[in-house]
């Protein structure tokens, strides 16, 4: 960790255990720095709620709108779980269920992420009954609730966890300008002013340098949003957010990735930079430099990296939902004035995804090491994965994620066994454990190119570490229709190897548990041909089973998934992925290097060196 971080750590520490057994009521030292009259400038705010609204699909906002409804009986749903939150005697902000597994779920409910479905799903707060009845009530007894005091006991793990005021504030601020509060509903305007400053203040005091990252970027757009909405008063936070912004800026590396490399993630921080651009502009302000590159680079790169079905590939700890779209993020980068225009890239090197093939047929390769080195959090062992897409449709697939506690579905999302790679033995590329952890780490190498029409990628690295220590080298060749994948695993200790291909859950493996060359087929239709083919190559064995898919948080979806076998010391040993069937395929090598593949008696050359 860095020192600021470590501080950080000791600062919050020191918070949590001693504030909450002082004889003093912060709660009141908050509300004593609140003045007594404060005004607000929503109509920026709401404009650029309107432009973020207008870019979800139809199918988002209804989804949104269906959520903002169902507050009106008393649920809330995040996560794909659903809680009764109000009943005869309030709200149960600190139920039993809110605070149960996953800790998420009591973030987002503290957060008020509930108001999203109303200022999101709905263009006019009237047509929202949730908005303007049930919403105002909740609040009041947010506001009213002891246990939502400042100093409590375990309030920075609670309701005063800086991410989840951040989200506060976020919410709080959109809600209140779409609303139009000052000129429809003056008491409760009155309301979210006080909340407004109070929570602004809070995070202000309490910027989470301890954890950095992604939770750095929520507090500074949070700060900026508040402190642009509040008149006057509100300077010192837009000062403060804005240089947590531009400092959080080289987050974005030069490829323009977020660097937790998690596309989830990068769409959440993108969305924030562009927000902040935006609304620095609507309020008659000058973004600096270091906010727009890194809009710029962030959308750049997000173009780059967007597969032929336009969804965000499940990489690292990714997930459907829980950011806008990709295609919806692309949306609203356009119309707050960012568009990089098409992407020609294929190599993203220092994010590390590289793709082989562009349009409806292509192959990406995660080939970036872990996170940073003081923030693997969000990082998996997927070392050489590969995706596949083909015809437009998903084929070969990661994992996704299911939670972030340390569960035994966290640990296989977080392994090697849950992605489209080779695995030595039992071992794990780099050691895993709790949620977040990872031991020693190494930096792979790549070499990419394109050779006499055949696009190359050659990607190796080595383990440390005794008895477990061994190198791994793949080799993937691509042509219009075909991708061969060749993997090298050299070890001093003869173990089982297992290469593992995950299958997106709407494609069916056509074919029985096979040996040597025979072909497996990936269809989605009973009545069609397969869409693409699977030719394992100098396998001992080739088994088809299934494995877990986790496309959302909390959400487990049965799919296919292949397994190739052999054992050894020294081993090598690959696949064809194909868009047409293939009566004999061989493969020609010189030692380990694979020289000439044979499709149907036709040879194809393979390039034997890269820059």
């Amino acid at each position: 960790m860095e020192p600021r971080q470590l501080a950080g750590v000791a600062e919050r520490k020191l918070r949590h255990a001693v504030i909450p057994t002082l004889p003093v009521d912060f709660d009141a030292r908050y509300d004593r720095c609140i003045p007594d009259d404060i005004t607000c400038t929503p109509g920026p705010l709401r404009a650029n709620t309107t432009v973020l609204r207008r870019s979800l699909s139809g199918e988002d906002r209804s989804a949104l709108r269906a959520r903002a409804a169902e507050a009106t009986d008393g649920e809330v749903t995040f996560l794909d779980r659903t809680i009764r939150v109000e009943g005869p005697d309030g709200v149960g902000w600190h139920d039993e269920a809110v605070y149960g597994p996953p800790a998420l779920w009591a973030l987002k409910f503290h957060g008020f992420e509930f108001l999203r479905g109303a200022y999101l799903g709905h263009d006019d707060p009237t047509d929202c009954p949730a908005a303007t009845e049930t919403f105002p009530r909740w609040i009041a007894d947010w506001q009213a609730d002891a246990g939502t005091n400042i100093g409590t006991e375990a309030y920075l793990r609670r309701a005063w966890t800086p991410h989840s005021v951040s989200f506060r504030l976020l919410n709080a601020a959109r809600y209140y300008a779409w609303l139009g509060a000052d000129e429809r509903y003056p008491d409760l305007a009155e309301r979210l002013h006080r909340l407004l400053y109070r929570n602004a203040s809070f995070l202000s005091n309490h910027v989470e340098h301890d954890i950095g990252g992604n939770h750095l970027i929520e507090n500074g757009i949070a700060l900026v949003v508040a402190g642009l909405l509040v008149d006057d008063a509100g300077d010192p936070w837009v000062d403060a957010g804005v240089e947590v912004l531009t400092d959080a800026a080289d987050q974005f590396l030069a490829d323009g990735g977020h660097f937790e490399l998690s596309p989830m993630y990068h769409a959440l921080t993108l969305t924030r930079y562009l927000t902040a651009l935006d609304l620095l502009q609507r309020y008659g302000r000058t973004p600096p430099p270091e906010i727009r590159d890194a809009a710029e680079r962030g959308t750049a790169f997000l173009r780059a990296i967007a597969p032929p079905d336009g969804r965000l590939p499940l990489l690292n700890d990714s997930v459907h939902g829980e950011s806008l779209s990709l295609r919806a993020c692309l949306r609203y980068a356009s119309a707050v004035g960012v568009d990089p225009g098409p992407s020609t890239t294929t190599a993203m090197e220092d994010s590390g995804y590289y793709w082989l093939g562009r349009g409806d047929d292509s192959l990406l390769v995660d080939a970036g090491g872990i996170g940073p080195p003081h923030l693997p959090a969000h990082s998996h062992n997927d070392q050489f994965s590969v995706l596949l897409w083909v015809d437009g449709r998903s084929v070969l697939t990661d994992t996704g994620t299911y939670e972030y506690a340390p569960t035994d579905r966290r640990q296989r999302t977080r392994s090697v066994a849950a992605h489209n790679t080779v695995q030595y033995g039992d071992v794990e590329p780099i050691d895993i454990a709790g949620s977040y952890l990872m031991g020693r780490r190494f930096d792979p190498t790549v070499r990419y190119g394109v050779v006499d029409g055949v696009t190359a990628f050659d990607g190796a690295y080595r383990r440390a570490g005794g008895s477990d220590a061994y190198a791994h080298r793949r080799r993937i060749y691509a042509d219009d229709d075909w991708w061969l994948v060749w993997d090298r695993v050299a070890a001093d200790e003869a173990r089982p190897i297992r290469s593992r291909l995950h299958v997106d859950p709407d494609v069916a493996v056509d074919g029985a548990v096979s040996t040597g060359a025979a072909g497996l087929g990936f269809r989605t239709d009973d009545d069609a041909d397969p869409l693409a083919y699977l030719y394992p190559l100098e396998a001992a064995e080739t088994t088809v089973g299934t494995s877990p898919y986790f496309p959302s948080f909390l959400t487990e979806v049965e799919r296919p998934s292949v397994t190739l076998r052999s054992s050894g010391a020294d081993v090598s040993f690959g696949f064809l992925l194909s868009k047409r069937p293939y009566e004999t395929v061989a493969l020609e090598r010189d030692g380990d290097d694979p020289r000439v593949l044979s499709l149907d008696g036709t040879d194809r050359s393979l390039p034997d060196r890269l820059s």
